[in-house]
């Protein structure tokens, strides 16, 4: 069954689907290549770098700022967020931006493009990107950003930030730079966010009784800077904080929080109050 917004591939729609999965699978397929290059510290320090831009262009790029308007900044870092988000091989903004705010309307019910609840977990972490299904959807409820020409030139040409990467990170450090920086960094980063679709709907505590299986997990808090806190955002979705508390770790709204103090992003959104929740730990039955 078709999520909401999504339309039948057409057999060009499939070719193409065909060519971003072969792409995918060519990046994964650098990794293997880790073992017969030279490995050291600055080839990690590279990975890591790497890992960490890209993940940001989605959690503080694509989810926080393009889907959900958690704060504002310039046409220009707008596009850099973009740019950073394709980097790590999640499709373009206006695309990703599209499916997510679905999935909060239609959230673990039909019309939800990724729900673990209705599909199973590998659906919801690969499975409803690597369909097709979901290739082509209705962009009109992203009006908001598809006045942009730039961005609807990344979502058209979502795989050249992706391509880029790799020339950098070769030019840099030559084929340890490519594995380490294309390969590892960018495999990573392409799925951490896919595990709070997936991962982020079974496993893990649930403060709010949202309307939904979102849970608030530790582990995915810290490998997704943030994200893991997905009860939370599910509870108050237009928050740039998604760790609530000291101790949940939020490595994203730092991030937000370093860059409203250097004027780059501003009107950063704060949680509403939760004086209203329910304990921590807690499993409230969903309606």
């Amino acid at each position: 069954m078709l999520a909401a917004g999504a339309t039948q591939p057409t057999l060009r729609g499939r070719l193409v689907n065909l060519g971003s999965t072969g792409v995918v699978v060519g990046v994964h397929g650098v990794c293997l290549l880790a073992p017969f290059v030279a490995c050291s510290r600055r080839v990690l320090a590279l990975g890591a770098i790497s890992y960490l831009l890209q993940t940001l262009g989605v959690t503080a790029g694509y989810h926080r700022y393009f889907s959900h308007h958690a704060f504002k900044t310039s046409r220009f870092f707008q596009f850099v967020l973009g740019w950073l988000g394709c980097a790590a091989m999640q499709n373009g903004p206006l695309w990703w931006a599209s499916g997510h705010r679905r999935h909060h309307r239609f959230s673990d019910r039909p019309g939800d493009p990724h729900s673990p609840v209705i599909g199973g977990f590998w659906h919801a972490h690969l499975g409803w990107v690597l369909s097709g299904e979901n290739d082509h959807p209705d962009l009109g409820n992203v009006r908001d950003f598809s006045v942009f020409r730039e961005l609807r030139l990344l979502d058209r040409f979502k795989w050249v930030p992706t391509a880029m990467t790799g020339v950098v990170c070769a030019l840099a450090f030559g084929a340890p730079g490519f594995v380490w920086g294309l390969g590892i960094g960018t495999t990573l980063a392409f799925h951490a966010p896919l595990f709070v679709n997936s991962a982020g709907h079974i496993w893990g505590a649930r403060r709010f009784e949202t309307k939904d299986g979102s849970r608030n997990n530790a582990w995915l808090g810290a490998l997704v800077l943030g994200e893991g806190w997905h009860n939370n955002h599910h509870h108050d979705p237009s928050s740039a904080k998604h760790g609530f508390t000291w101790w949940e770790v939020d490595v994203t709204y730092y991030a937000i929080w370093l860059l409203s103090k250097l004027g780059v992003v501003w009107e950063v959104r704060q949680p509403r109050a939760w004086s209203n929740a329910a304990s921590p730990g807690k499993v409230p039955r969903l309606n």
